[in-house]
């Protein structure tokens, strides 16, 4: 596309008496000063023909008329917004970039001005001129021949507009188009935006980083991107969280390595939760799935127990063990040699002979909720099956997590209380 330059200038009555002074000249001189490729002139019907005078006044440059289609239109801004702005999108569609396009709005009804403006400002045009004049006569009315050309920039109110849409689509976790409207290179963030908002933008991008990091579980990279933020940013309770699910345990430091997965629990409670408002169903069942599964995992931690390297000669482990024989099962997973491994329901079950008071809801927590159990679950398109195996109703699921929270709270309750700012309001309002 070649850096071409056209004005698009309302066409209004003017002084019928006086027409060449009052609306001709006027819009003359403005076509006259600066280098056009072309004009496009924007008339009512019935101010057409003062539109056709003036494209004789100018036989060199290339110039449209582009009248409103209805009579009466010309007192409608909304009727006048819907046509001015597909002309400016043809515009730009065919031939020019917006930024070489300048929109003269002076002549032409009030409702035509208003709606040229608001048009050339959705269409992302920077450049709005008009016609004023400090010296009037005796009846206020400008005195033809004195007028000058004025010009008022758009970019204050599309950059305005572009950080209000930033700070929409954080309030909603979505980081990776926050991080698209708004450029890291300092010398594109110089170009896209006044420095009046250059400070508010660089720190949206800064938290939208950090988020974005905190919010797809990257725990580390998140820590990586709360050393980045500045103390304006506001987030030090957001970053010592992140600090903390970032700061993974010894899983041979069995009690620091309880206290890790209920702050992990927490956070991936609140994670599927964003996904159920933002309708990733399936994204939702299988992290309250994993949460179920961690907290028989720290439960049993707290017990200097592992699930994933169980002591074979523990009287408990060896007493499940029997039980699973009696009743026709394999018995628990083999590791290594002295070493057996527990899943999600084995775990309970070892969990019940410890006399763990949780237990038994653990066992029956699938009863109450089938989206979950293995059967199920498992035929999920994100584990080995074809299709979601959610539903489409957020009713079930919010209902699932109600009872996964209600079931952390009273395994972990200070880990959930001191936490529980951070976990609920991840993403504040600034």
């Amino acid at each position: 596309m070649n850096q071409k330059n056209v004005l698009v200038l309302t066409v209004g009555t003017g002084n019928v008496e006086k027409l060449e002074e009052s609306l001709l000249k006027p819009l003359s001189k403005s076509i006259a000063q600066g280098k056009w490729n072309e004009a496009v002139l924007l008339p009512s019907t019935v101010t057409e023909t003062h539109a056709v005078r003036l494209h004789q006044q100018f036989p060199d440059l290339p110039l449209r008329i582009k009248p409103l289609p209805k009579p009466g239109m010309e007192n409608d801004a909304d009727a006048c917004f819907g046509y001015f702005d597909e002309v400016l999108g043809d515009l730009i569609k065919k031939e020019y970039k917006s930024e070489n396009i300048t929109v003269d709005f002076t002549r032409g009804t009030k409702a035509m001005s208003a709606a040229l403006v608001l048009a050339a400002v959705r269409r992302d045009i920077p450049q709005l001129r008009y016609i004023q004049s400090e010296q009037r006569d005796e009846r206020g009315m400008v005195i033809p021949g004195r007028e000058e050309i004025a010009e008022l920039s758009t970019t204050l109110a599309t950059a305005r507009r572009q950080l209000d849409t930033a700070i929409h689509l954080m309030h909603r976790g979505n980081f990776a188009a926050v991080l698209k409207l708004i450029p890291e290179k300092p010398e594109q963030l110089a170009e896209r935006f006044p420095e009046t908002f250059r400070k508010e933008a660089a720190g949206l991008r800064r938290r939208a980083y950090f988020y974005a990091a905190w919010d797809r579980l990257d725990y580390k990279e998140a820590m990586r991107r709360a050393k980045r933020l500045l103390p304006e940013d506001d987030l030090a309770d957001h970053k010592a969280w992140v600090c903390d699910l970032g700061s993974e345990s010894d899983e041979s430091q069995h009690g620091a390595m309880a206290k890790w997965l209920q702050i992990i629990c927490c956070d991936l409670l609140a994670n599927g939760r964003r996904r159920i408002k933002n309708r990733h169903y399936e994204d939702a069942l299988l992290r309250g799935y994993r949460v179920l599964e961690l907290i028989g995992q720290f439960l049993l931690f707290e017990r200097g127990m592992d699930s994933a390297c169980l002591d074979s000669k523990h009287p408990a482990v060896q007493c499940l063990q029997e039980k699973l024989k009696k009743g026709g099962s394999h018995g628990l997973g083999h590791v290594k040699k002295g070493c057996l491994t527990a899943g999600r329901d084995n775990t309970a079950r070892l969990l019940k002979i410890l006399n763990e008071p949780l237990a038994t809801e653990l066992l029956r927590f699938d009863k109450k909720h089938p989206k979950i159990k293995a059967k199920q679950r498992n035929h999920s398109i994100l584990i080995h099956g074809f299709t979601a195996t959610s539903g489409s109703d957020a009713s079930a699921l919010e209902d699932l997590y109600d009872h996964l929270e209600s079931l952390l709270t009273r395994s972990c309750p200070k880990a959930v209380a001191t936490k529980a700012k951070a976990v609920t309001d991840p993403f504040p309002r600034h």
